[in-house]
């Protein structure tokens, strides 16, 4: 439930600047796999505008993550100046980042993470913390690469989550890695918890069926030309008329070295074709009442999802919550998304 607030302000060095006592509003959407982003409202005048500096940050007492000032607009329409504060949470200034040298990493995902953040041109206060979550390991090479973009990759990959928490007493940036919870009737570890029409806690909803770029056979063609080039076919299931949807896959960027055997290079064909067979997608976004939001539901969470006027029920992770507050009442929209592990992308 919703309860007023301050916000606390800082300089990118944790230096205490002030406090925004009153907003017109706010909007807080946090996300999982990415860097959140906020944007406020505030009025403009001599308590508030010391705050328009590049990088200062916002901090919520009841949030974990915390925001950093990238940019601001002013209006003035007469009879009042009102300035919208616009920003991504901490861990986007990892895109300020690049790899500026060759990386060819293979163990675990997470340890693939500190190996780029400790080859990275270093930021003074950032704190990597060691993580015990256990992860699958891969295999990749990068160069070159923002940092961001490459550690969100890493982490749809593992399905674990990280983020850049301030520790406003030392001083530090914390750089940690946290992952959601299993709360469906599948596991019997974690309490269950589901958004449904008979528990009377969604209050919109939206759900999309798109079968559109559904694909269960590709042809993954590789090295060669005409009838001397390699081809591979992968499918998820044996398939015809209808429900057969074939796609070719232009693999011929990667190429056949010398060293390399034939049906090992087909196995990596094989690897890129699968990686492109694709089910179709369900999608649903709703707006939930709050009272249990962090109590028995938080973000990354797999949840049950029904709507049984419409027969559907899903079982997702929640990818995204945004929080709308203004004229002292709060919204919560939440976005779902697949709970399962990504193949990695190359930039």
């Amino acid at each position: 439930m919703f309860t007023e607030f301050d916000l606390y302000v800082y300089d990118r060095n944790l230096e205490f600047k002030g406090i925004i006592d009153f907003f017109i509003s706010l909007r807080w959407r946090r996300k999982y796999f990415e860097a959140g982003e906020f944007e406020l409202h505030i009025p403009l005048d001599s308590k508030y505008a010391k705050f328009l500096q590049e990088d200062y940050i916002i901090v919520r007492p009841d949030a974990v993550e915390a925001g950093i000032i990238e940019n601001w607009q002013i209006k003035d329409n007469g009879s009042k100046v009102e300035v919208t504060i616009i920003g991504r949470f901490l861990s986007s200034i990892l895109d300020r980042r690049i790899i500026k040298k060759r990386i060819n990493f293979y163990g675990n995902i997470l340890d693939g993470e500190r190996k780029i953040l400790s080859e990275m041109t270093p930021f003074s206060n950032l704190i990597v913390k060691d993580s015990n979550i256990e992860t699958p390991k891969i295999r990749f090479q990068c160069t070159y690469k923002v940092v961001y973009n490459q550690l969100n990759n890493l982490s749809k990959t593992s399905t674990v989550a990280h983020r850049i928490i301030p520790d406003i007493e030392n001083k530090k940036l914390i750089y940690e890695n946290y992952q959601g919870l299993d709360r469906t009737e599948s596991q019997k570890v974690n309490t269950r918890y589901e958004f449904s029409d008979d528990k009377s806690n969604i209050e919109n909803a939206e759900y999309t069926f798109n079968a559109k770029t559904k694909t269960n056979y590709a042809l993954v063609g590789g090295s060669g030309e005409g009838d001397n080039r390699i081809l591979v076919e992968v499918k998820s299931g044996d398939y015809n008329d209808f429900d057969l949807r074939e796609a070719f896959i232009d693999a011929s960027s990667e190429q056949m070295t010398e060293d390399m055997q034939l049906d090992d290079y087909k196995e990596e064909l094989k690897t890129i074709g699968n990686e492109n067979l694709t089910n179709e997608t369900e999608t649903i976004d709703v707006t939930v009442y709050a009272d249990d939001y962090k109590k028995r539901w938080d973000l990354g969470d797999i949840v049950n999802i029904k709507k049984e006027k419409w027969n559907v029920s899903l079982k997702e992770r929640i990818t995204e919550i945004e929080e709308v507050i203004e004229n002292n009442s709060q919204k919560i929209f939440a976005t779902f998304g697949t709970p399962l592990a990504e193949a990695l992308q190359e930039d």
